[in-house]
Parts: C-alpha cells; structure tokens; sequence
C-alpha cells in the first residue's frame, strides 16, 4: 500500500481547508493517490493538515 498513498510535505504550509478533517487551518502534507495498474500515474490527491497526515501515515504503515 506504499506505494500506492504517498505523503509529501510542502515547502511551506498553506492556510485552506484540509480535505479529511474538513476545519480551515495550515496544510502542510499531501497525499498522492497512485493508479493501481501503474504506481507512475497519478490517480488524485488530498490536502491534509498535520494531524490528519500524521493518522494517515499510522494507518499506511500498517
């Protein structure tokens, strides 16, 4: 699952809504969706704020 959900981080956080937890604060992460068939392609992605990142990276690794 890896390398399907890939966390990157901003250079510097950007004050919007964070896609998961909904609230208006810094994003700071997002999450790239890959396609199945080929992990190259990009399938979609999330703007997620430090809190929600750090849920998703527990809920990744595993």
């Amino acid at each position: 699952m890896k390398e399907y959900l890939v966390i990157t981080g901003y250079a510097q956080p950007v004050y919007r809504k964070c896609e998961l937890c909904k609230k208006v604060k810094d994003v700071n992460y997002r999450l790239d969706v890959k396609h199945a068939e080929s992990p190259t392609m990009l399938t979609g992605s999330l703007d997620l704020c430090k809190v929600c990142a750090a849920n998703m990276g527990e809920i990744i690794q595993k």
